[in-house]
């Protein structure tokens, strides 16, 4: 259905003027005059429940209820109550005198002649704590904080086994396995619960990517075979996992991080998180995620020079072939020649420019060249990595594009006629290039001279102007409650809160690991759920006339 867009304004004028102005998308439009009588039993305006039925909505984006009488209104407003317990939120049931135990709460307020109400979302329940504890929050249940790096959670794996909730852990209990022997090319997959699957989620079995398409019971339709994957048989039994890596890579890039252009999407719950095996309290709170800080830190070597222009001279003969090798993206703990990661850089001086960058046949283009040659070559270390070379306040960087947890540059000699002890380029120490510019200060027992690892952004910053810490806001991808992710004041993403499904493109973080935040498992978590004892939006809206002579009437509009 096409979106159309309301827009509601508040002005209060007094002493100072505050405007209030919010603008939302919504597709359907309810709308009500009811006259009212003073009787007690109220009279029904609307009812919420996913069963079509005379003055009943699913869920409302906004509600405005106005008396547009000469005469006051009682309104009564109808939601479920929930309790804080030691290890989830949870549908209260509490004797309330006379009614026996129930799950419902009611309020009313009175709306004189002339006023009306705007209800922001029928998103809304009551909460009750226990005598012991003290109020927490609807929206924050032990179980659902997440506050972890993808990495960390599977041993550095893209993926996490589909298992039950104990306690307050995910992916503590009971594992959720295959319930038959699946053949190449079965879209229809017995499973032993689908409580734990949404249509769309990405999950792999053995080595093979495969999406939700729809469920039916314990059985889910799936396409197989994704993002490079294999169709490839199963046996029953077989665990099922979420898949959280990204989808614009080859499902085994191993490292759950953005592409080369800032972009990442995932469809694995959230990050393996946000579900629950009633349906109750599933998905993630509204406004409740941040994607962030990536590692931004680090992942570059600088050699110690000072001063060093494109116009300065090298101090290397003309025309003569210089080798030295790089390391990238990996430490390797035996040193050279102990992995196949290291890559000889060769390169051959110009027969008259002999500067670090004057021009296009400089020293550093020439090396630079000599770098973008091995991003292509097949056996080359630096195969799909970025790398440069250039002129970074007065001295020289090598500096890896990547921004995941291994990004890190090293330097060594070997073989062939070296660069280093020559000119202005930095002498050898035991056969190491002494780079006084790197924390190393002058190689390492390994043969080779490392920069600093990267690492994440500083969530906290300090203000230059007080000294007071604050968040590092330009480290996050910010949830904004209304589905959109939001980095520097710019949506450039969206998330799903029922499913966990979230994307988005920065072009400024390219080839980045992240953490993530987020909270699940609470009476605000994912969409509007109509399970038993799991009901999270109001029920009901009634109204009555309070005047015992005469009738008031009320005009009610829901936008969905």
């Amino acid at each position: 259905m096409a979106k159309k867009k309301l827009r509601a304004d508040l002005t209060i004028q007094g002493d100072v003027t505050y405007n209030c102005s919010v603008t939302k998308d919504y597709v359907d439009k309810f709308e009500i005059e009811q006259e009212l009588d003073n009787s007690d039993g109220f009279i029904t305006l609307s009812s919420f429940s996913k069963t079509i039925g005379s003055l009943t909505a699913s869920n409302a984006k906004a509600i405005v209820i106005k008396n547009i009488s000469n005469v006051a209104a009682e309104i009564l407003i109808s939601a479920p109550d929930w309790k804080n317990s030691s290890s989830v939120d949870a549908a209260n049931s509490v004797d309330v005198g006379g009614g026996g135990a129930v799950v419902f709460r009611s309020w009313t307020e009175l709306l004189p002649a002339g006023d009306f109400m705007y209800i922001n979302t029928s998103r809304k329940v009551s909460y009750s704590s226990s005598d012991t504890d003290p109020y927490e929050s609807a929206a924050f249940a032990p179980v659902g904080a997440i506050a972890i790096e993808p990495k960390d959670i599977n041993s550095a794996n893209e993926f996490r086994a589909v298992k039950g909730i104990s306690g307050t852990d995910y992916g503590a209990g009971v594992a959720i396995l295959t319930n038959e022997a699946v053949a190449i090319g079965e879209t229809a997959i017995d499973i032993d619960d689908d409580d734990w699957f949404k249509v769309g989620d990405l999950i792999m079995i053995d080595s093979e990517v495969i999406e939700v398409l729809s469920i039916s019971g314990d059985t889910i339709t799936v396409k197989r075979g994704l993002l490079g994957s294999a169709d490839v048989a199963h046996d029953d039994d077989d665990p099922l996992f979420y898949f959280f890596g990204n989808e614009y890579l080859p499902f085994d890039t191993g490292k759950c991080q953005t592409d080369a252009s800032g972009r990442f999407k995932q469809r694995g719950g959230y990050f393996g998180y946000s579900r629950t095996a009633t349906k109750i309290a599933d998905g993630l709170v509204p406004g409740a995620q941040s994607i962030g800080p990536f590692y931004t830190e680090g992942g570059f070597l600088d050699w110690g020079l000072s001063g060093i222009t494109a116009n300065s001279k090298t101090g290397l003969a003309a025309s003569t072939t210089y080798t030295f090798h790089l390391v990238v993206d990996e430490f390797n703990v035996g040193g050279i020649d102990s992995v196949s990661s290291e890559t000889a850089i060769a390169f051959t001086t110009d027969a008259s420019d002999l500067t670090w960058g004057g021009s296009s046949n400089a020293v550093l283009p020439t090396i630079q060249a000599a770098i973008d040659e091995q991003f292509y070559t097949t056996s080359s270390g630096l195969k799909n990595k970025k790398v440069t070379i250039g002129i970074h306040n007065g001295d020289i960087r090598v500096q890896s594009h990547s921004n995941h947890s291994d990004t890190i540059v090293g330097i060594a000699n070997v073989s062939g006629t070296t660069p280093f002890g020559v000119g202005n380029f930095p002498p050898l120490a035991s056969s190491v290039p002494d780079l006084l510019g790197t924390i190393h200060g002058g190689g390492t027992t390994d043969t080779i001279c490392y920069g600093p690892k990267s690492s994440l952004a500083p969530e906290t910053i300090d203000d230059k102007a007080t000294g007071v810490s604050m968040l590092n806001e330009d480290a996050f991808i910010l949830d904004d409650g209304n589905g959109n992710l939001v980095y520097k004041g710019r949506i450039v993403g969206s998330i799903d809160y029922e499913k966990g499904h979230c994307e988005w493109h920065v072009s400024s973080l390219p080839n980045a690991e992240f953490k993530v935040y987020g909270q699940s498992h609470s009476a605000h978590s994912g969409g509007i759920c109509n399970v038993t004892n799991g009901y999270n939006s109001i029920t009901g809206i009634k109204a009555r006339s309070v005047n015992p002579v005469a009738n008031s009437k009320i005009k009610m509009t829901l936008f969905g």
